[in-house]
């Protein structure tokens, strides 16, 4: 089976060389920039927060989307702004029957997808992964695979295995995606913190205002009738109630809910410090446009998306206190 993974950023590359070091046909759709750091050493390195390390040297990169058109299983793990250009690319080089993987953060990416013709499997990623430069990449947090049903399910599931990543599917995918971007509210919160996601997590002022942001999703999902699976040991009803605790405490059970390694960023973080535009709207400003249509109000994550736009344009972005963040959630009540 050869598999294409379009849009080689750091989950691209951890992914397509996860496939690739299980003995898969990979080859990675990615920027200049990608063959230029792989040239220089010659494979990719993934690491973990489990110590783990495997060099990977047989995936094939290219920068050329006509690649699409040799693919029996396309992964797409473009940035939700890349996904209008990915599907234009799909629709002109590849066969209609290919299936097609979706792994984008957040809600409402998917939309320019819905015209082609090869079948469009939703998924969510559910670690973080840092690019380190020289063709390391390192995921920092654990978490599943986890997508819509899906025939190459077995074969993934086993390749993923081999670097201890679950990967599986779901009936109750709209569900499993609303509970991935409770957690991925934090994105933005980290990024603006300018903090190692550990640290930030760590320190209460912040986790008070994540908080707040999980209770307006939680209010969103609820009146969607949708009931959210675990997607750490606690169910998602009780996070907000969690992270809100003292230090001391949270310290205590966080340690038994979510593995983080102490030096794993948000992928927000690391558009706004290499100057990109986020993927805030649909994160963050998925849950403000969704209560608007059902007559709820998000001042949380409102402010959180007005200051994730203030900072893409400040250069270097600054560290925004959670002072200054309740300052503006104040603002909007």
């Amino acid at each position: 089976m050869k598999i294409v993974i379009l849009g080689a950023g750091a989950i691209g590359c951890y992914l397509g060389g996860a496939l690739a070091h299980s003995g898969m046909d990979v080859t990675l759709i990615g920027r200049e920039r990608l063959l230029d750091d792989l040239a220089s050493v010659g494979q990719l390195t993934l690491t973990d927060y489990l110590g783990n390390a495997h060099s990977v040297s047989s995936a094939k990169v290219t920068t050329s989307a006509s690649v699409l058109a040799e693919a029996d299983f396309i992964i797409l793990t473009v940035k939700c702004l890349g996904v209008s250009t990915a599907a234009e690319q799909i629709k002109e080089f590849s066969q209609v029957a290919t299936p097609v993987l979706c792994l984008q953060n957040g809600i409402g990416s998917e939309q320019p997808l819905l015209g082609l013709t090869n079948p469009i499997i939703r998924g969510i990623v559910g670690f973080n992964v840092a690019p380190l430069g020289k063709g390391r990449f390192h995921r920092g947090t654990e978490g599943d695979i986890i997508c819509e049903p899906c025939g190459f399910t077995k074969v993934l599931a086993e390749a993923f295995a081999k670097i201890e990543v679950t990967f599986k599917q779901t009936n109750e995918f709209e569900a499993v995606r609303w509970a991935k971007l409770q957690l991925n509210l934090n994105n933005a919160i980290n990024a603006l913190s300018n903090l190692p996601l550990k640290q930030e997590l760590g320190t209460h002022a912040y986790r008070k205002v994540l908080s707040g942001a999980m209770s307006e999703l939680l209010q969103v999902t609820q009146a969607k009738q949708l009931t959210l699976p675990k997607l750490t040991k606690l169910p998602a009803a009780w996070l907000p109630r969690l992270i809100s605790v003292p230090d001391f405490l949270f310290t205590r059970l966080a340690s038994s809910m979510l593995e983080i390694d102490p030096e794993a960023r948000s992928s927000m973080w690391e558009d706004l410090n290499k100057g990109r535009q986020t993927e805030i709207d649909f994160i963050n400003g998925a849950v403000v446009k969704e209560a608007k249509t059902i007559g709820i109000s998000t001042p949380i994550n409102s402010a959180l998306c007005s200051l994730i736009k203030t900072a893409e344009t400040t250069t270097p972005p600054r560290n925004v206190s959670a002072n200054d963040i309740m300052a503006d959630i104040k603002k909007r009540r």
